[in-house]
């Protein structure tokens, strides 16, 4: 399978803390790796490190081979890394589709000069990359009446999904989602996990941060376990759900049996 990001003894430090210790690990293209811990874990640096938004202290963050440890969050957008937050980021003031509209600018090549004086050349720009947002929105399951309704009209499901198309219509290699199911009813956290399914079978690399135990182990493909900034173990939702270190550090039951029995119950 082929790697998109991979991660090569990757640390990250605060002062004397070290948020994220010497993880290595690969991110596949056309499947979904989540990523879970305990709070603390590392998991929300880890997303910042592969964004940009921190640079690590040791180690390589590297897109197709690529070493792109040390270059600015708009670069690395540029070359295919998207994300989503805990809480949707979305721009009051604009509907749902100008939302992804503004994640699909990237494509966009003119400047302020030619939006002064060639707004018609302007006009045809933004009419593909509405089309480009509105393809986007109907595969991120959006419907159409609420494409023109402005953020704050939107029910939290929504906003979930719109900015889950944002992403989509900057044409990623790897889409990052930091608990995208936060807030939802488990009716809508299906849907989600269902969605997420269908960005990776179209050959997107899904990396999925997320507390809800049944939407990881019923979506993923692949799972890696933090501690301490730490890699813990990783393989499949199976593997994982039936290791009795991640069941003592993460599932955190008293009884170890109980745990299990938990862990296993996820996974049917």
């Amino acid at each position: 399978m082929k790697s998109i990001v991979s991660l090569e003894g990757v640390s990250k430090a605060f002062g004397g803390l070290k948020a994220v210790d010497d993880v290595t690990c690969s991110l596949s293209e056309g499947i979904v790796t989540a990523l879970i811990g305990p709070n603390g874990a590392g998991k929300s640096t880890l997303i910042n490190l592969i964004t940009g938004v921190f640079l690590p202290t040791a180690g390589l963050v590297k897109l197709g081979g690529v070493d792109i440890s040390k270059l600015p969050m708009h670069a690395r957008s540029r070359m295919g890394i998207a994300r989503t937050y805990q809480t949707p980021q979305m721009i009051h003031g604009l509907s749902s589709i100008e939302n992804v509209m503004a994640g699909a600018y990237r494509f966009g090549s003119h400047g302020l000069l030619k939006t002064i004086f060639a707004p018609w050349m302007v006009a045809k720009e933004n009419s593909e990359i509405a089309d480009r947002a509105a393809i986007a929105l109907r595969t991120s399951g959006v419907p159409e009446q609420w494409w023109d309704r402005r953020a704050t009209e939107l029910p939290y499901g929504i906003q979930r999904r719109v900015e889950i198309a944002r992403a989509l219509a900057q044409e990623p290699k790897i889409i990052l989602l930091d608990e995208p199911a936060a807030g939802l009813n488990p009716a809508e956290t299906a849907d989600i996990g269902r969605l997420l399914k269908q960005i990776a079978r179209g050959g997107i690399s899904v990396l999925l941060v997320e507390h809800d135990m049944p939407l990881v182990m019923s979506t993923a493909d692949y799972v890696v376990v933090l501690n301490f900034g730490r890699t813990l173990a990783m393989g499949s939702p199976t593997e994982i759900a039936a290791n009795p270190t991640v069941i003592a550090a993460y599932l955190g039951a008293d009884d170890e049996d109980e745990a299990e029995a938990e862990a296993e119950e996820c996974v049917a």
